[in-house]
């Protein structure tokens, strides 16, 4: 018996996902500023996906194809904010006057506000909360370092840990942030003036001010367990 054979016709193409392309730089980048200057002019809240990509004349979807999630552009724009930051403070704790330079950088306003806000996001937003908290342990671990060693090179030995002054001058440093942002500037100007005097003094013999002395005499007892140390002491750490 013949065999008939069939013909073969054109092979029918198997059709495959398209590698998912890498997207443009660019693109990515200015869905973070435009997130960034949200976040700055309206607060977190308004960072939604579409007003962000609205911002820069896109749909919303091009959000997720940058980002796995809107978190996870959040978390993009927190840790460029903190590469940021990182970069001015380690040029602060390398100056000649690393306290000042880095008092400076904290209670600039553009500096601190964006993260006075992802502050507030942390409160509601468990993957921020993380980011923050990890982030802040290696930023106080490099100003501690950048302190302790200026003191060190002076041959100042402090009474108040290195951590205890980086503390001391976030604290005060963003709170005349927060305060300002809200209107409040009652007092402001007496500890910007007493900081800065402090710091004068500091830098010019490694003593503090008497108005501030009383203050540090406390916080080393407080810190060491023990009596306040005598007004006339030398080598005294400012408090920021």
């Amino acid at each position: 018996m013949a065999v008939r054979h069939k013909k073969h016709g054109k092979q029918r193409s198997v059709s495959r996902p398209t590698p998912r392309r890498s997207g443009r730089a660019d693109i990515r980048e200015r869905l973070l500023d435009a997130a960034e200057g949200l976040f700055r002019a309206e607060g977190y809240a308004a960072a939604t996906a579409r007003r962000i990509a609205g911002r820069i004349g896109l749909k919303h979807q091009v959000v997720f194809y940058y980002f796995k999630s809107h978190d996870d552009l959040l978390l993009a724009l927190l840790r460029r904010q903190t590469q940021s930051y990182r970069e001015s403070l380690l040029a602060a704790v390398q100056s000649e006057r690393p306290i000042r330079a880095m008092w400076e950088l904290v209670r600039d306003p553009h500096a601190t506000r964006l993260g006075l806000e992802f502050m507030a996001l942390a409160n509601h937003n468990d993957a921020i909360r993380q980011e923050i908290a990890a982030s802040a342990e290696s930023l106080r671990a490099l100003e501690a370092h950048g302190i302790a060693q200026h003191l060190a090179g002076r041959g100042i030995q402090p009474r108040l840990s290195p951590e205890l002054v980086s503390i001391l001058t976030n604290a005060l440093a963003r709170l005349l942030v927060q305060e300002s942002t809200l209107g409040i500037h009652a007092g402001h100007s007496e500890a910007e003036s007493l900081v800065d005097d402090s710091l004068r003094l500091f830098e010019a013999s490694g003593a503090t001010g008497a108005a501030v002395r009383p203050i540090v005499d406390a916080m080393s007892a407080t810190a060491q367990g023990g009596a306040p140390a005598a007004a006339g002491s030398d080598h005294v750490v400012e408090s920021t």
